[in-house]
């Protein structure tokens, strides 16, 4: 089944009977087998307080939905109640600089939207980042306490947040909270407290396509550079420990083509090899995105086990039972995986609407069955197959 969502959406999130996506300004939540919309809350702002905006991300624990918004805010929604607790502003807008005409001719300020990509929940407290496109080149990390709203710290960072792979940052652990920083100077390593570096590790080019985490979420971590390389990340004693893989998948001249994260599947690391030229646009010159290339590490010494020519992984591959899909140009493919090793992908989904964005969405693997948002702009589907073993 298809259904019609709106221009912007947020990441899907598994909940009860079904999955929760933002769309617009709107909470929605979809029953997982009919496609019905269950509830449906519409963003509401304080008395006072300014448009909330879009939803760009969620997280949710227990009956509680934390989202963060383009106007800035962190709001929180009981999904038992369908009602909305609190609304923080954390990030105000500014303006871009650009004019917008109104229907008499006059002209206005266009205040900027932000960009968020993830909402983060642990220590009690909501973690979001935020950065826009449209406006200066700087960031803002904010941390709200759960239960009530009140703004813990925020801090200023240079440079921009990305959302490649449709996945965001911060990512928690116990050592606090991993950040691929802005300015493309590496992984930090932040206090939840503070918001303060414990630690930095420099890599060799940014990190714009965020972290695969172990089961359960957790240490170690993997993620490829900007350039390839490969990196596995632990942390010990409030210091980050680092092993890389430099020299398996990188070509000085290229850089990695989509927004796959790795995939760990049976003690091994599957990722998307460099494929196009750094100075090479999009469509032009050695870009093909059918003449991509897999390569296979062992998860503990990231030593090369398997390399063979894939076509482009243009999102993080999902695990769904003996098997991987994953999001590229063309539609869905599947691979079969025999020890974590994927065979060869074979298109399966090729639905109208798959044309554009398809990098910025990620797959969601829940009850049996395979979700996804795609549409060009202007528009947005949500699309629930299954169940997920016979698609």
């Amino acid at each position: 089944m298809a259904l019609y969502l709106y221009e912007k959406t947020s990441n899907l999130v598994a909940w009860g009977d079904g999955v929760l996506v933002g769309a617009g300004a709107s909470l929605l939540h979809f029953d997982h087998t009919t496609g019905e919309v269950r509830t449906r809350v519409e963003l509401a702002a304080d008395e006072g307080a300014g448009v909330l905006g879009d939803i760009m991300s969620i997280a949710v624990a227990d009956s509680q939905a934390y989202v963060a918004t383009s106007g800035g805010y962190i709001s929180s929604i009981d999904l038992a109640t369908a009602a909305q607790r609190w609304a923080t502003l954390v990030c105000p807008a500014r303006s871009t600089g650009w004019l917008a005409q109104d229907a008499d001719g006059s002209t206005d300020d266009l205040p900027g939207a932000w960009l968020c990509p993830d909402a983060v929940l642990a220590d009690g407290a909501v973690f979001a980042g935020y950065s826009s496109y449209q406006m200066e080149d700087a960031s803002t990390l904010a941390c709200v306490e759960a239960p009530t709203g009140e703004v813990r710290w925020t801090r200023q960072l240079e440079g921009r947040l990305d959302t490649a792979g449709g996945i965001g940052y911060p990512v928690a652990v116990d050592a606090g909270l991993l950040l691929p920083m802005p300015d493309g100077s590496g992984l930090g390593l932040l206090s939840m407290q503070t918001g303060e570096t414990l630690d930095l590790l420099e890599t060799d080019s940014p990190i714009y396509m965020g972290l695969t985490m172990s089961d359960g979420g957790g240490l170690p971590c993997f993620f490829q550079s900007k350039l390839g390389t490969l990196y596995r990340v632990d942390a010990e004693d409030g210091a980050i420990v680092t092993t890389s893989a430099q020299d398996a998948c990188t070509d000085s001249t290229k850089r990695v083509p989509s927004g796959a994260r790795p995939l760990l599947a049976d003690g091994h690391v599957i990722v998307n090899a460099a494929t196009q030229d750094e100075d090479a646009k999009r469509f032009d010159g050695d870009y093909n995105p059918s003449a991509g290339e897999c390569v296979v590490f062992d998860a503990e010494t990231l030593e090369v086990l398997e390399r063979h020519d894939a076509p482009e992984i243009e999102s993080t591959p999902v695990r769904v039972g003996e098997g991987m899909y994953y999001l590229g140009r063309a539609g869905i493919y599947f691979a079969a995986l025999e020890g974590g090793v994927p065979g060869e992908p074979e298109l399966v989904i090729d639905a109208e609407g798959r044309d554009r964005d398809v990098w910025e969405q990620q797959l969601l693997a829940a009850d049996g069955m395979l979700y996804f948002v795609g549409g060009p702009y202007g528009e947005r589907w949500l699309y629930a197959i299954g169940p997920a073993d016979e698609v």
